[in-house]
């Protein structure tokens, strides 16, 4: 391990730890979440999904670091910016419980690691990483037409309640005050793919870092909603008309990502 990396090592195994017990504790303990079932069923496909999926990237990663550093470095810090968002919902989301200080210290350390691995970069190492024959514009119209759909549909549903005066469904059917969902993608999800779309349309090697991250975070979260919408089927019978768009978008993160990292330089 990099000497500049070790404290982010550390605190990412602490994160790992963490997220652990997150996880099987929401999936085990009947009596941790106090929301309605809808978000009850949210909160344990996360559970699920972080468990058998990105946890055992984020130590894959951390294992395959010294024979693949900068593979490992962009898919680690793309782990990280998972675990933000992911635990942003719980933070503001979830109704308080035993694990409240637990989604505190999860989004904290996960924001504070990836701010560390960001300051610590080398980008002129990843400038000869990344192959010229990424297709850079292909992949940034992309990540412009999923900041376009999803946020223009987030902005419509929200505009639409300063028309009709209507709280929107898919807030009423949450119990909460108010959209954290919205909140969260069009701050954080929206505004990074726009931003990191930009940086690689002009081919700034800052764009190829951050565009990874972005689409990671995109393409793990993506199935997150493919499968809870598929246990929310399951479970109460109800139907998301927007599953096909979640599943475009997983689709089109997912080759996007593939495209950006499998063509990087060998020789490198």
């Amino acid at each position: 391990m990099k000497e500049e990396f070790k404290i982010p090592y550390i605190i990412t195994t602490i994160i790992i730890m963490l997220s652990v017990v997150a996880s099987v504790g929401g999936l085990l303990l009947s009596s941790l979440y106090n929301d309605n079932e809808f978000v009850k069923i949210v909160w344990k496909s996360n559970d699920l999904l972080t468990l058998i999926l990105v946890i055992p990237i984020m130590i894959l990663v951390l294992v395959m670091y010294k024979r693949s550093k900068h593979l490992a470095q962009i898919i680690w810090m793309g782990t990280l910016g998972y675990m933000i968002y992911n635990y942003i919902f719980y933070l503001y989301g979830a109704s308080f419980n035993y694990f409240f200080l637990i989604y505190v210290f999860l989004f904290t350390f996960s924001t504070y690691a990836l701010i560390l691995m960001l300051l610590k970069t080398n980008a002129d190492e990843f400038m000869s990483w990344f192959s010229e024959k990424v297709p850079a514009k292909r992949i940034s119209i992309f990540m412009f037409s999923f900041a376009v759909v999803l946020g223009g549909m987030w902005i419509g549903i929200s505009v639409s309640y300063v028309i009709t005066n209507v709280v929107p469904m898919t807030i009423t059917q949450t119990g909460h005050p108010t959209s954290v969902v919205f909140a969260t993608d069009l701050s954080f999800l929206i505004s990074g793919m726009v931003v990191s779309g930009i940086l690689l349309w002009k081919k700034n090697i800052w764009g190829y870092i951050f565009s990874s991250i972005v689409l990671f975070k995109a393409t793990t979260y993506g199935l997150v909603l493919i499968v809870m919408t598929i246990i929310m089927y399951v479970k109460t019978g109800l139907k998301d008309p927007i599953l096909p768009l979640y599943i475009f978008l997983w689709l089109g993160s997912l080759i996007s990502l593939i495209s950006l990292l499998k063509r990087r330089n060998p020789e490198c």
